[in-house]
């Protein structure tokens, strides 16, 4: 086999290695738990915190309520107990309890409305929950099928390795230093193909002897780009 048709071959290879490689660098990265479900996270961390905050001033609210119920009870008890006998006492003390009572309604509309944020708070929880549950059973799904794919790329790519390895042998130490040199400088492609009379990779116009002599399978650098021509 001629050496240009050795590099094309080895750079078709390459260049499945490369494939290779990015795909399994983008699958790893995909691999990571999502940004959306670590901000899930967040968020059901957060809610979690209004649900006990709610919760303690549902009780602290249900608590005065219950505690000034009693006071007016009491009050109610001695004004119609028959305990205090002076009209003058039984007048301030009907007043004082009429003054509990609207105060009590005050506070029985805030455990109401503490009671209404608790609730609302337990609703926003249970919705990331579970927006996150949803969330992490796809991404199982999801990585599972990545983890296929990873396997399946490892394997594809070991391959490609061993026939480069077989290959490489046959190939001229000069040349073959000379093409590792030229995928570097030219982003992974070293050869390039003969599109009519121009460089396919660079597109230059060539001039007819450089192209006579890449359609015989001689070894010559496009004068535009370096890269090695082929046919």
């Amino acid at each position: 086999m001629q050496t240009i048709k050795q590099l094309e071959l080895l750079q078709e290879l390459d260049l499945a290695l490369d494939a290779d490689r990015r795909k399994y660098n983008e699958n790893k990265q995909a691999l990571a738990v999502p940004q959306a479900l670590k901000k899930l996270q967040k968020q059901i961390e957060h809610a979690k915190m209004t649900v006990t905050t709610s919760q303690k001033e549902r009780r602290r609210q249900e608590d005065a309520v219950a505690e000034l119920t009693a006071t007016i009870k009491a009050k109610e008890e001695s004004l119609y107990g028959g305990r205090i006998k002076e009209p003058r006492e039984q007048v301030a003390l009907q007043q004082n309890i009429e003054n509990l009572k609207q105060h009590l309604k005050k506070l029985e509309d805030d455990a109401l409305e503490a009671l209404m944020e608790q609730e609302q708070a337990e609703a926003l929880l249970k919705a990331f929950q579970k927006s996150w549950e949803e969330g992490v059973a796809a991404f199982k799904k999801h990585r599972a099928q990545l983890e296929k794919d990873q396997k399946k790329i490892v394997k594809h790519a070991r391959s490609l390795k061993a026939r480069r390895e077989k290959l490489i042998v046959s190939i001229p130490t000069a040349m073959l230093e000379r093409y590792e040199k030229l995928r570097k400088k030219k982003g992974g492609v070293a050869t390039a193909t003969l599109k009519g009379r121009s460089c396919g990779a660079c597109g230059a116009s060539l001039p007819t002897a450089i192209v006579q002599k890449a359609r015989e399978g001689q070894l010559i650098a496009c004068p535009g780009c370096s890269r090695l021509l082929h046919d």
